[in-house]
């Protein structure tokens, strides 16, 4: 009761309650997109599913899956703005998980091959209306705090995502079932298991996302004085006085803004840098189900992967957060850059040995976390939280669509190599390219410099910020009036008192 109490109050609390409301909300609806996303988690079970229902498909297909999802995701994001500027945080976030859901629903109660791949694609485009809005929500709370809000959230999902995996899979696999040397698809006792976890699925997610909904408060500078006095300077507020309810609209040269930014070679190469430094990293992590599958490693191994992985993350989570609070861009993204040139050398050396593999793939993604958080704090930096929604949406399709690209990779190799053995043979050629790659990321980075993106439409030439303005001085102007006379009918009365003691 006294959660619900304070909840319902929240308008009168300080920022610091607002905000850690907000957290428990983003985290709950995070945990439903990462439930949903579970059709990419588990897509060797959907493809043997179909197998065993007579439709012709291969398990590289499950390499397909969630790129797909990703790119879609990416590709929605930059729209998440202006739904949010039309109907509100809340309204916009209700369409996301609503579509989603019937996406959901409609996804597991059919068996067409391309149908299945249009459902999956309108799951990543309407969760991506939804997904980056509540971590920019808080980021708006305390944007000095960037790194560390995003690393922490980051470490948490994690944990949401070891377990809601680990669940699945003991809901789908509970056997820990291995794929005999030859075999290419789960059997069907096992695979169509997948439908009860989706089922689940579409029955909890439902409550979470109400409470969820209740718990997340839009950021409002008006409650948070102590906000205010910090940005009194800066270009997209002004300060409000007491006796006046002024509000600034959006600028009118915002459009103008973000077409210059996307013009702009910079945000090219900070993407390039992006994809072409951590290019072997995807290329592992997206083929390793269906890879591991093949080779036939151990169920266990397959089952706790992702628990290993996690906690690894975890751990580093508030390191990275620290230091991406406190150290520049460039000098991390070198370092970063040479990590990963040094993953795809243990690749192409170790691809035999599946626990180097393993273990590299942790590795690997202790840097995404790493290179993510980099990324996401830098575009905040150069481009300001004003643009973040469109800019990193932008940003995100361009990385997606980078991802697809090595997913679809692994999916021309396997129309040639089959076996995990014939596998090995041809990603070994794949990961010594990625050392030329990566290296020609670092040599993009040498480039890149730490200060901001100038647009140059400021928001001070809006129509609307000079009409406020001109408010504004004819108030001052008129107070100034007033205070000259009543001065002077003191001065007056003080000179009429001088008289009549003179007299």
């Amino acid at each position: 009761m006294k959660l619900l109490e304070k909840i319902k109050n929240s308008k009168s609390n300080k920022k610091k309650t607002r905000f850690i409301l907000s957290l428990i909300g983003s985290i709950l609806y995070y945990t439903i997109y990462i439930i949903f996303i579970g059709i990419g988690n588990f897509s060797v079970y959907i493809t043997s599913y179909f197998h065993h229902n007579n439709i012709s498909i291969d398990m590289q297909y499950s390499n397909l899956i969630m790129p797909i999802i990703m790119l879609c995701n990416s590709l929605s994001t930059p729209l998440s703005g202006y739904f949010v500027n039309k109907l509100g945080i809340h309204l916009t976030l209700i369409l996301s998980f609503v579509l989603v859901e019937l996406d959901v629903f409609l996804f597991i109660n059919q068996m067409n091959k391309f149908l299945s791949i249009f459902l999956i694609a309108l799951i990543g485009i309407n969760s991506g209306l939804g997904t980056p809005i509540p971590m920019t929500n808080l980021v708006f709370y305390y944007p000095q705090k960037k790194g560390t809000i995003g690393s922490s959230i980051g470490a948490l999902l994690m944990i949401i995502g070891i377990v809601t995996n680990v669940i699945g899979e003991k809901v789908i696999n509970p056997e820990k079932y291995i794929l005999e040397k030859g075999e290419i698809f789960y059997p069907l006792i096992i695979s169509k298991n997948y439908l009860k976890y989706f089922k689940y699925a579409l029955i909890i997610n439902p409550f979470l996302f109400v409470l969820s909904l209740l718990l997340i408060k839009k950021y409002d500078h008006e409650l948070d004085q102590e906000l205010l006095k910090e940005n009194e300077n800066t270009n997209n507020e002004i300060e409000v006085t007491k006796n006046t309810n002024i509000k600034i609209k959006k600028n009118k040269n915002y459009l103008k803004n973000i077409k210059s930014a996307l013009l702009n070679i910079r945000i090219w190469r900070l993407i390039s840098i992006t994809c072409l430094s951590s290019f072997v990293s995807f290329f592992s992590k997206n083929t390793f189900r269906v890879y591991g599958a093949l080779c036939s490693f151990n169920g266990t191994v397959m089952q706790y992967n992702q628990l290993i992985i996690g906690f690894s993350h975890i751990m580093a989570s508030p390191i990275w957060g620290y230091i991406v609070d406190n150290y520049k861009y460039k000098t991390l993204m070198k370092i970063l850059c040479s990590c990963f040139i040094l993953e795809a050398l243990l690749f192409s050396i170790f691809i035999k040995n599946n626990i180097i593999y393993i273990l590299c793939i942790i590795f690997g993604s202790l840097l995404d976390g790493g290179q993510i958080n980099l990324s996401k704090a830098n575009l905040i930096n150069v481009y300001g939280l004003e643009y973040i929604l469109e800019i990193s949406g932008i940003f995100g399709i361009f990385i997606k669509f980078f991802d697809n690209l090595n997913s679809l990779i692994s999916f021309i190799i396997s129309k040639y190599y089959h076996t995990g053995e014939e596998l090995q043979f041809a990603y070994r050629f794949v990961y010594i390219s990625g050392i030329v790659i990566s290296i020609l990321g670092f040599y993009l980075t040498c480039y890149e410099k730490e200060d901001k993106y100038i647009y140059p439409y400021p928001i001070k030439e809006d129509e609307d910020l000079n009409i406020i303005n001109k408010d504004f001085i004819e108030m001052k102007r008129r107070e100034s009036k007033k205070n000259l006379k009543e001065f002077e009918l003191e001065l007056e009365s003080n000179s009429s008192d001088i008289t009549v003691d003179s007299a």
